[in-house]
């Protein structure tokens, strides 16, 4: 029985549901240009957001950069602060989760992407919606979540794609990250906590490294 693994659990995609926050934040601060005969659009725009890639989706001049001053400097408490969990009760879910990984011997940690002002909006996030965990780790880059972990449940696509080998991943399935290969899949956190088998079986994964076989 592995005692003392690092479980990892990731904010966007898993209980933040940022993308949705983003979309109105964008269209509040850059609505879509009117042509002269056209009366006021009724509608927002549809986006069928199916990448994190979000220059796809939503134009900034300023390209990269832009994107990344709208996000984390100018509407960071909006976007971070101020976004919708992706179920109902997922912070609820996430606070007994950590709970259950510390009965079970572990040690759960927060562990996000985030810069600048997303940092204090994240933090004003989880304690607005409760969050009663021990562990916040704040990295520069979605692959640097792995080096605070064992096991990491993660929505990130470049998270799940640079898994180094003899850590666990666990994907909780969302339309953006469909194509991307992990060790688990679940719906969501709920899922964790209402199978514990299941939870039990993947915290005592011995994790092999295969190019030590």
């Amino acid at each position: 029985n592995r005692k003392g693994m690092k479980v990892g659990i990731t904010i966007d995609g898993v209980i933040r549901d940022f993308i949705t926050k983003f979309e109105s934040v964008y269209d509040k601060y850059y609505p879509a240009e009117l042509d002269d005969d056209e009366e006021e659009l009724e509608e927002l725009p549809e986006r069928d957001i199916k990448s994190l890639n979000l220059l796809d989706y939503f134009e900034f001049t300023g390209g990269t950069k832009a994107l990344n001053e709208f996000m984390y400097v100018e509407s960071s408490l909006e976007i971070f602060g101020h976004a919708g969990e992706t179920k109902l009760n997922s912070v609820e879910h996430l606070n007994q989760l950590h709970n259950l990984i510390e009965d079970m011997g572990h040690t759960p940690i927060i562990v996000s992407k985030e810069l600048n002002n997303s940092k204090p909006a994240t933090l004003f996030f989880l304690s607005k919606l409760s969050s009663k965990v021990n562990n916040i780790v704040f990295v520069r880059d979605f692959e640097k979540k792995w080096d605070h972990v064992d096991i990491l449940i993660t929505a990130n696509p470049t998270t799940l794609d640079s898994k180094p080998s003899g850590k666990v991943s666990i994907k909780v399935i969302n339309h953006y990250n469909k194509d991307c290969e992990s060790d688990y899949t679940v719906i969501d956190l709920k899922e964790l906590l209402d199978d514990k088998k299941m939870l039990e079986k993947i915290l005592n994964t011995e994790t092999v490294d295969f190019e030590d076989v």
